[in-house]
């Protein structure tokens, strides 16, 4: 392995008395650090990454063809990208060609190489849903639809008819985490702080800091006299059980923290050079906490980043063509890293967000919709495709329920179903994982993604 050795972080935990508190226990430390097999051919992570506002994906993906830009066009007013500034792709859905926003030449070029590719008019919906049913009012549809903060949970946890806790990476965590090890906190890490998609029955996440890598606790390390006395505090059992369990937590956290520092300082030097902005910088330190999986004992594992800011009710031209850049920069590096570290086909990495919005312009920007378009890449992936029905965009098609709100030709159930059988789900602990997805078996919402991920 490397210098990082058992002994040596066990003789410098019994010195700050981090083996009390939990029965003298450290479930974190397992076989990672006693000498993991050196194999990890089976490794397999997801990466969701939210843009959190709602993008405007209809300007991510546009149809570059005369008679679909000229509809596009015509329905987005002073929404529309001029023709000659899209980046062109080389495939078609029918006779229609497309283009992408021009900040997005990292992503043409995965696309080109086959490494990406990018789902159409997806969203969540509770049961396989017409626009005739969905019309007259017969079927039951996603809570609080168009609105922030249900969409992105809906995204998240794949329940979109209920407001549950637990979330589809969480879910995940808890069917797999007997292949990390018993560790569960190397399962599910978070950049972006508490989130829903990781929320499980059994497991949570491990938050990490974009810049900073572990966060500790204000002064432990650099004074003997607080340590000491936040270690007592933390071993005295007053008989309070939520002063018990709120001291097991924070014993469990800086045990953690201590794993992942020592194990990060052997994370692989890589030659990628990252963007300095803060997305960038987070997938940055992603790959570097995907170097030492073997340390972590990690053989399936979920990532969860935010990109916020999306929300353009003014400007969306503008703002898009502020923000992109970073994002096209951080997926494309992360790429590079994971080629650089020999991971590309281990790692599928994705992006959701609350809606895609209105196709029309209310005056200075859009608002909040319902399908839209996603991104997703990795060595695994069967690029340079587009996935999914793009909705034509005349104002007559029958998907348009309002403004250009298009209802969803493929269900998020889909994609998820088929990132549980690439993770290695068994088909029999779908009803668990994706609660609705046995109402899209076999239904033109619930196809259509299947060739998505090498098999």
């Amino acid at each position: 392995m490397s210098a990082f050795r058992r002994r040596d972080f066990l003789r410098s935990a019994s010195r700050l008395g981090l083996l009390t508190g939990l029965g003298g226990a450290l479930p974190f430390i397992h076989q990672s650090v006693l000498g993991a097999d050196d194999s990890d051919e089976d490794y397999r992570a997801l990466v969701c990454v939210l843009l959190a506002g709602g993008a405007d994906s209809f300007n991510l993906l546009v149809p570059r063809s005369q008679s679909a830009y000229s509809m596009y066009k015509a329905r987005r007013g002073d929404l529309a990208l001029d023709l000659n500034r899209l980046l062109p792709i080389g495939t078609e859905q029918g006779a229609t060609t497309f283009g992408l926003h021009p900040s997005l030449t990292g992503l043409q070029g995965l696309f080109e190489r086959q490494h990406g590719a990018w789902l159409t008019n997806i969203g969540p919906l509770v049961e396989p849903t017409s626009p005739d049913a969905f019309n007259a009012g017969q079927v039951d549809l996603p809570l609080g639809l168009f609105s922030h903060a249900d969409q992105i949970s809906s995204w998240q946890t794949v329940d979109p008819g209920t407001r549950t806790t637990t979330g589809f990476g969480g879910r995940l965590g808890d069917l797999l985490i007997n292949q990390n090890s018993q560790q569960p906190l190397a399962t599910s890490i978070t950049l972006s702080g508490s989130n829903v998609f990781q929320s499980g029955r059994s497991t949570g996440s491990y938050s990490m800091n974009a810049n900073e890598g572990v966060r500790t606790i204000g002064g432990f390390d650099d004074s003997d006299v607080f340590r000491s006395a936040l270690i007592r505090l933390i071993a005295d059992d007053r008989g309070n059980v939520l002063r018990r369990a709120y001291a097991d937590k924070l014993d469990s956290a800086i045990e953690t923290g201590t794993v992942f520092r020592e194990a990060l300082s052997q994370a692989q030097a890589l030659n990628t050079a990252f963007a300095a902005d803060p997305f960038s910088s987070a997938m940055a330190q992603i790959a570097r906490v995907m170097s030492i999986r073997q340390l972590l004992g990690a053989s399936r594992q979920t990532f969860f980043v935010t990109y916020g800011g999306w929300d353009h009710h003014e400007d969306t031209l503008g703002q898009m063509d502020n923000m992109l850049p970073a994002l096209d920069q951080g997926l494309s590096q992360f790429f590079t890293a994971l080629e650089e570290l020999g991971m590309s086909h281990q790692v599928t990495t994705f992006t959701i967000s609350d809606f895609g919005r209105t196709l029309t312009s209310n005056g200075k920007g859009s608002d909040h919709g319902w399908g839209g378009q996603a991104w997703v890449m990795g060595g695994a992936v069967n690029g340079g495709q587009i996935f999914g029905q793009y909705p034509e965009l005349d104002v007559d098609n029958p998907l348009d329920v309002g403004r250009g709100r298009f209802l969803p030709t493929t269900s998020v159930d889909a994609l998820y179903a088929e990132f549980s059988r690439w993770m290695g789900v068994e088909p029999l602990d779908h009803p668990s994982l994706l609660p609705n997805y046995a109402k899209f078996v076999g239904e033109s919402q619930g196809i259509g993604l299947e060739a998505l991920l090498a098999r």
